[in-house]
């Protein structure tokens, strides 16, 4: 009868097994610290079972200590995201305001943004209600209207655009200048470079703790892998708590893997 292939030689095809597998999972997230990706690469080239496995436990306890830093950073990109959030959609909502009182502007003045300007240096300086009033006594308060104006008579075109001030301008000034000056403090602080710069930041760390938990669960299965080639002989050579890690992963046991050097 044919007889099988010795134990050792069992161990040692299951081990080169484990390491062409590894070599077979799809490429690492770049979000990956480089830290685990060397770590894991000590790992799949250590020399012998023992060596192997001593790395992988490595790998796993700097991969936790390292997931756990991770989730407390993408936490706290999170907070500052949703800080920013209630300011920004402020900052969006009453933008759309300026850009509707700027496409007034434009039917009455030939500069329309030296209009919006004037409008924008009033409501840094007084209140409200006040640029409101001042905005009321007539279009030439804010530039030059489009037109001329002489001794009263006026042109079509001057006609037209004092028409649309009063029609257009002035209803679109009375929606957007309560809140005017809070804009202009948000527009000052770059509150939309800030919003993207801060959601850039919350996604990379989110990708970051998303990479170390996908490449732990990975790297369990690895460690299990290599845990089961080892001979008796090299599972009396590690330390009590390399044992403990190895029984752990043994068949029958369900317990997270995570355990002291040592």
């Amino acid at each position: 009868m044919r007889r099988g292939f010795p134990a050792p030689a069992r161990r040692q095809f299951a081990m080169m097994a484990m390491l062409e597998n590894s070599r077979t999972i799809p490429r690492m997230s770049e979000a990956l610290p480089a830290t685990l990706v060397n770590l894991h690469a000590d790992a799949k080239t250590a020399e012998g079972r023992v060596d192997t496995f001593r790395a992988y436990v490595k790998l796993m306890n700097t991969g936790y200590k390292m997931l756990e830093k991770a989730r407390d950073e993408a936490r706290l990109a999170d907070r500052h995201l949703n800080g920013l959030r209630v300011d920004h959609s402020f900052f969006l909502r009453h933008k759309a305001k300026v850009e509707v009182a700027f496409k007034a502007l434009r039917l009455s003045y030939g500069n329309p943004a030296k209009a919006l300007k004037t409008v924008d240096d009033l409501s840094a300086s007084y209140p409200a209600q006040y640029v409101y009033e001042v905005c009321h006594l007539g279009s030439y308060r804010l530039g030059t209207p489009l037109g001329w104006n002489v001794l009263g008579i006026r042109s079509l075109a001057r006609i037209e655009a004092d028409t649309n001030y009063a029609d257009a301008v002035i209803p679109a000034l009375a929606q957007m200048l309560p809140d005017h000056a809070g804009y202009l403090e948000l527009r000052a602080k770059d509150i939309e470079q800030n919003f993207a710069d801060a959601q850039l930041d919350s996604s990379r760390k989110r990708a970051v703790q998303a990479a170390i938990e996908t490449s732990l669960k990975a790297w369990s299965e690895e460690l299990a892998a290599c845990a089961q080639t080892l001979t008796t002989s090299e599972v009396d050579s590690l330390s009590r708590s390399e044992r403990e890690v190895r029984r752990r992963l043994m068949p029958g046991a369900h317990q997270p893997v995570e355990a002291e050097e040592g």
